[in-house]
């Protein structure tokens, strides 16, 4: 989980994607940051406990910069699974960023915090602060006294097309993939990031095809070539195929001569290779050994007999 956690903040770090998130999401689609203006910002607030002081590290943080001077601070926090009290992780890291004006000469700038959520479900938890409080027990006519606080979570598996069409960096890649299972609506878009997507990719997914091309498509850029994701493409259809081919080869010994024949080597290959490359993979085993599973998904993959 750490190191899934890690992969997605490399690819976040980088200022055209981290802009490019912001605009699409925050901004309703509208270019208002440029990866230019943007300066990497602090991670890591403090904040008491019982004896002693603590500290706390947020995700990716960037200032937005305006001669010289900042003019705004984003955090945008990854989640696999959201906390019932998520709202308090945003008001501390907030709140730590506040903090840290204190005490200065240089005019105060906003804050502001967006969660990303990349998990398949959606959590029932509170999306204020007063709902958190409500549902712990505050009375209405205290709630009217307490400054509230909002949080914004965006689901990245579930992001509808023309959310993701507001998408031009390599986040884009990402967000139609997991939404849509391929990469056929930016085909003649470049990869920037190529190692950092890769990377990020593999770890939502699981599947290693999205890395074992890494090197190859480095040396590309390092000979000043561009990689366009129509090139990826091509690259991970032909080392899906020589995936299914094997994989169909070993299941047809395994489930025997009789059952592989009726169910054909071809068919079943083609169908697992679809799978992998949805990130499927349980389907996929189940599909191997419970043949009514196996009926379900030729069907939904209309997969003729």
């Amino acid at each position: 989980m750490a190191e899934k956690d890690i992969t997605q903040k490399i690819l976040l770090s980088y200022g055209d994607v981290f802009a490019d998130c912001e605009n699409a999401l925050f901004y309703g689609g509208e270019r208002r940051l440029r990866a230019e203006n943007l300066n990497p910002a602090p991670t890591e607030s403090y904040y008491r406990g019982k004896e002693k002081l603590h500290s706390q590290f947020a995700d990716v943080s960037a200032y937005l910069m305006e001669d010289g001077r900042i003019r705004r601070q984003f955090f945008i926090e990854n989640e696999t699974e959201l906390e019932k009290c998520q709202v308090l992780r945003k008001t501390s890291y907030q709140g730590g960023a506040y903090r840290a004006q204190m005490g200065t000469d240089k005019p105060v700038y906003p804050v502001s915090c967006m969660v990303m959520e990349w998990n398949h479900k959606k959590s029932r938890i509170a999306l204020s602060l007063h709902d958190l409080l409500r549902a712990e027990g505050t009375a209405a006519e205290e709630l009217a006294q307490v400054d509230d606080v909002k949080l914004e979570i965006h689901h990245m598996r579930s992001l509808p097309r023309e959310i993701r069409e507001r998408f031009v960096s390599d986040m884009g890649f990402v967000v139609d993939y997991l939404n849509e299972g391929d990469f056929e609506n930016r085909k003649g878009q470049k990869i920037v990031h190529v190692e950092a997507l890769c990377d990020m990719m593999e770890a939502l997914t699981g599947d290693t095809r999205f890395t074992d091309q890494v090197e190859e498509l480095l040396k590309r850029q390092e000979e000043g070539k561009e990689v366009y994701m129509c090139e990826y493409i091509d690259m991970l259809e032909a080392r899906g195929e020589a995936r299914g081919e094997l994989r169909g080869k070993m299941i047809g010994e395994e489930i025997g001569e009789t059952r592989g024949k009726k169910i054909g080597e071809a068919r079943l290959a083609t169908l697992l290779e679809k799978l992998y490359s949805l990130g499927r993979d349980a389907d996929a085993k189940l599909a191997v050994k419970d043949g009514a599973v196996r009926a379900r998904l030729y069907e939904e993959f209309c997969m003729a007999n």
